[in-house]
């Protein structure tokens, strides 16, 4: 790889803008696709890929076109600390340190202070930045990120990891990595296709509004983190400070993107438009190793940066009156907060504190709602002390004993603790509660269950673990309400 100069550094320093940058790096380059990596393409840039990648993990550390670099952009592995890695890789102070203090762990949405809804503008820019290193690293300008979309069942590869990234299980595989769990490396679907789903295109508003998550929270929360969780374990995919050390992360992430260009392509599907949004700024390497700052409103799009997908997803079509009526009610809740573990747990909803609540009438209300209000289940406030390794499934009203399509019958949906576990400023813990948190529309389910007789004055909702449980995780549920909207 070749060296950069004392001077590019010291000149990258200055806050370049990025459209100045742009104009005289990219728009001289012809506008590449973005292959699925399943097709010849796809198949032909993975190559280009895994070289790349093997060429940067033998990078200096202190590169910051080098693999170490990149994926302390993302988060600084747990076991460490920031300042700590940034003292024993640059123990003077150089431009190359200034870049890594402002750059690394400034993935959005996990720390302190973040705002949820650039949640997908920063992953877009590291993208972005990344896919010209690796452009540069293996001297092909024509390279461009292939996406893997586990929700594709008419792939060969589908759910699965692609086989590249699994077969040779070794180290001489630079795609590999040990840290994910056992199945995955061994070929087995990461999920079933009720968890990969590609419910967030129905969203109709990129951000949230009351309890209805919106297109970045739902794709954040939902699809983005079921794929963390299911591939990788607490030192892997599964936690943020690890994650972007998995080479399977990019191309995860490069279809996260394509979901966002799938769902601004669509009729009325608009990103927000606030100077608080749009004049937001990030710090990243370019393929020189020099700093550039992206602003956000310069990444809203993606023909302007000159790149596309092999294949856009269908969205589908906003239903009239979709926008909430009204405010959003709390009609019910959990009151206490709830410890999960090996076991089902079971709470109820009960009246909220408030005069307006109204949950005796609970079932005249489901029978009585108006076409234009839903009623939603919102969980939100979840921490653990590690990842607990799974996701839990939450049902309504399931009778004990229950299980197969019957209790499938009565599921709501999953949660996950991908961002819930703080580390060094990472996770739920360190951010506000209030912008992250899951949410189910129950409204067809709660008619249902009025029409079978089933739905209690004070309904109960079981969450089950999918899987095994890590015995130091302690995931906790802080918060439920039941919201009409």
């Amino acid at each position: 790889m070749p060296t950069v100069s004392r001077r590019s550094f010291i000149a990258g320093m200055s806050a370049v803008p990025f459209a100045v940058w742009f104009e005289k790096n990219c728009l001289a380059q012809p506008p590449r696709v973005r292959p699925n990596v399943m097709s010849a393409a796809g198949q032909s840039m993975l190559t280009i890929y895994a070289n790349a990648v093997q060429t940067m993990m033998s990078t200096p550390e202190a590169d910051p076109r080098g693999w170490l670099f990149q994926w302390y952009i993302h988060g600084v592995r747990d076991d460490r600390s920031k300042a700590g890695e940034i003292t024993r890789i640059y123990p003077t102070p150089s431009p190359r340190r200034t870049l890594a203090q402002q750059a690394w762990e400034t993935c959005q949405a996990h720390h302190g202070g973040d705002i949820e809804d650039f949640f997908l503008p920063w992953h877009r820019m590291y993208l972005f930045f990344f896919e010209r290193i690796i452009q540069k690293v293996s001297n092909n300008p024509s390279f461009a990120l292939p996406y893997w979309d586990p929700t594709d069942t008419s792939s060969p590869s589908g759910p699965r990891l692609p086989n590249r990234f699994i077969n040779p299980a070794n180290a001489s595989n630079p795609l590999f990595r040990p840290n994910r769990r056992a199945v995955v490396n061994a070929g087995d679907p990461i999920a079933t296709p009720a968890l990969l789903n590609r419910n967030s295109l129905a969203q109709c508003s990129y951000s949230s509004v009351g309890a209805v998550q919106g297109f970045n929270l739902n794709l954040d929360a939902n699809l983005h983190g079921t794929v963390h969780v299911r591939i990788g374990n607490g030192q892997g995919m599964g936690a943020i400070p690890w994650a972007a050390n998995d080479p399977i992360f990019w191309l995860h992430h490069c279809n996260i993107d394509r979901f966002w260009a799938s769902w601004n392509a669509a009729p009325g599907r608009n990103n927000p438009n606030s100077a608080t949004w749009l004049n937001k700024t990030f710090v990243f390497a370019d393929e020189n190793g020099v700093r550039v700052v992206g602003k956000v409103k310069d990444f809203r799009n993606i023909m302007p940066l000159r790149y596309r997908y092999e294949a856009l997803l269908p969205v589908p079509s906003c239903p009239p009156g979709s926008a909430a009526a009204g405010p959003p009610r709390t009609r019910a809740q959990v009151g206490a907060a709830i410890e999960l573990g090996s076991n089902p747990v079971k709470a109820r909803l009960t009246a909220a504190p408030t005069a307006a609540a109204g949950l005796d009438d609970l079932v005249a209300r489901v029978r009585n709602l108006s076409a234009n209000r839903r009623l939603f289940v919102v969980i939100r406030r979840l921490t653990a002390q590690a990842q607990p390794g799974t996701e839990f499934d939450v049902f309504l009203e399931l009778p004990s004993g229950t299980s197969g399509e019957a209790a499938e019958a009565h599921r709501i949906g999953s949660i996950h603790f991908f961002d819930a576990v703080a580390h060094g400023g990472h996770g739920a813990a360190a951010s506000d509660p209030r912008q992250k948190f899951f949410s189910f529309d129950i409204t067809d389910l709660a008619k249902r269950l009025v029409s079978e007789g089933r739905l209690t004055a004070t309904p109960e909702l079981t969450i089950a673990p999918a899987g095994d449980v890590a015995a130091n995780a302690r995931p906790v549920v802080g918060e439920i309400v039941l919201i009409e909207q």
